[in-house]
């Protein structure tokens, strides 16, 4: 019957009949058996906000988000719940995240589909995000909790220990920050996290994904992260994204596949952190040409031939675009273009370089810095599998065995 309502335009919800429109997105099959309900902002749902709804629902239930604007910081950190948005265009999740505590939206487990999800910022500008020294008490919930309300937070944030064995599904979405990372991903034993056909777009300053694994005393299971047919667009950070490692004991097994990455970098090295163990071929090296043959020749490059993975920009181009990027009409629309690769700015300044800091796009560290990882670009512990391919960033794919055409007459 459900099926049946789809097709014709009307969604029954939990006895409720929402009339959907022409522009609305087919709700994908959920992942878990439970009951449906609708979030309407309208009042003709269930629920008039997300977060009632969440704290209503039991675990394995849907939640149907319709259009409107929910200014809401959403939190699931102790059960199961989809969110599944009609359409990704007008269903809008937004909340100031100046706070790392509160966010538009913090998950565990279950499925995201069909949202647009902002974490705006009140600051005229955007300040760097740099190394705090205070320490906190890994013992001590509020000694963290402390720590962690020196930074601005995240757009979307899983981090719960309610996610170890679970699996988290982030689909269709649109992923906009202007101040931490578009997501933060804690992974647990056996998590398995889902990122797929969405366009995550950061204009604060950091980039689009932050990863670690969770520091456990005895060896775990992996956990797993699959991110795939995504954008990664990062207008201001160094990093498009960082990835670290606290030990070998609960390991990752990442997957890219088909991330299409658009991102920035600087002459002026002084925005790179000294800590990056990356150990792949660093922005320098990705412009020698002889570079760019080994990599296509061993499998790592996906550009088309003769499409360039480094664009070297002058510093009149750079204030264009800056000025283009405050100027813009709105967090979901006026972006100025960016194009697929590494956009280097030329520096208007004239300074030395910073000694020891490498350009990488990015940010590779273990929590112990006399690791010397056998994963990932250094990693300790976090492992690219081989199905990773079709990424923009050739350190994002596992090589792959490059074949000559033959033809028939050879």
């Amino acid at each position: 019957m459900l099926l049946l309502a789809f097709i014709s335009g009307i969604v029954l919800v939990q006895g409720n009949t929402v009339h959907a429109t022409e522009s609305m997105e087919p709700l994908p099959e959920t992942m878990q058996e439970g009951n449906m309900y609708a979030v309407n902002p309208d009042g003709t749902g269930d629920f008039m906000t997300i977060q009632e709804g969440v704290d209503s629902v039991e675990s394995g239930d849907t939640l149907v988000i319709y259009p409107g604007v929910y200014e809401e910081n959403v939190i699931v950190e102790d059960k199961t719940v989809n969110l599944i948005g009609v359409n990704s265009k007008d269903c809008i999740l937004t909340a100031n995240s100046d706070n790392y505590h509160h966010i538009p939206l913090t998950i565990a487990a279950g499925r995201v589909s069909g949202l647009t999800i902002c974490g705006t910022s009140t600051k005229e500008s955007v300040p760097k995000q740099s190394k705090v020294e205070m320490n906190y008490d890994i013992t001590d919930p509020e000694s963290i909790y402390l720590w962690q309300n020196q930074y601005s937070g995240y757009t979307i944030h899983i981090d719960q220990p309610y996610s170890a064995g679970k699996t988290l599904s982030i689909e269709n979405c649109r992923i906009i920050s202007e101040n931490n990372y578009c997501i933060g991903i804690g992974c647990w034993e056996r998590t398995e996290i889902m990122i797929t056909d969405c366009e995550l777009i950061s204009g604060g300053h950091s980039g689009c994904i932050f990863m670690h694994n969770i520091s456990y005393p005895v060896e775990v299971e992996n956990a797993h992260v699959t991110i795939k047919n995504s954008e990664f667009k990062n207008y201001v950070g160094p990093y498009v994204m960082a990835v670290h490692s606290k030990g070998n004991f609960s390991p990752i097994a990442l997957t890219f596949q088909n991330v299409r990455v658009s991102t920035v970098a600087y002459e002026d090295n002084d925005c790179y952190s000294e800590s990056n163990v990356n150990t792949w071929i660093h922005i320098d090296q990705l412009t020698n040409s002889s570079v760019q043959t080994w990599l296509s020749e061993n499998g790592y490059s996906s550009l088309p031939e003769g499409s360039q993975l480094v664009h070297q920009c002058t510093v009149e181009q750079r204030r264009k675009f800056i000025r283009e990027l405050k100027e813009r009409s709105s967090l979901l629309k006026g972006w100025p273009k960016l194009a697929e690769g590494i956009t280097y700015w030329e520096s208007d300044k004239n300074i030395p370089l910073a000694p020891g800091k490498i350009r990488h796009s990015i940010d590779i560290q273990n929590v112990d810095e006399e690791t010397v990882g056998d994963g990932w670009c250094g990693l300790a512990g976090i492992y690219l599998t081989e199905d990773s391919y079709g990424n923009t960033l050739p350190e994002m794919n596992y090589p792959r065995l490059v074949i000559t055409s033959v033809t028939e007459s050879e």
